[in-house]
């Protein structure tokens, strides 16, 4: 699912779950650099994506599709597991 600036359901990440998007990039040897790359945008807007300063839904479709998650309500339902 794609999703647009004016779409309801892009929320941002809670601060909790952008440290654990920010962990699960760290274990696969991602940077933020890359997501950015990926996402088409700047390295400061995917560090304010993980803080929940913005929402991008570019860098969200490209977290899930590195994450395994079908849509970003399936990454924020997603529960989560071991110390970030």
């Amino acid at each position: 699912m794609y999703y647009t600036t004016k779409s309801p359901s892009l929320q941002r990440l809670s601060p909790d779950k952008g440290k654990w998007v920010a962990y699960q990039l760290k274990l696969r040897n991602l940077t933020h650099a890359d997501i950015a790359l990926r996402a088409g945008c700047s390295r400061p807007t995917v560090s304010n994506v993980l803080a929940g300063r913005f929402s991008s839904s570019n860098v969200y479709n490209v977290l899930c599709s590195i994450l395994g998650f079908s849509t970003m309500n399936e990454l924020l339902e997603h529960p989560r597991r071991g110390a970030a």
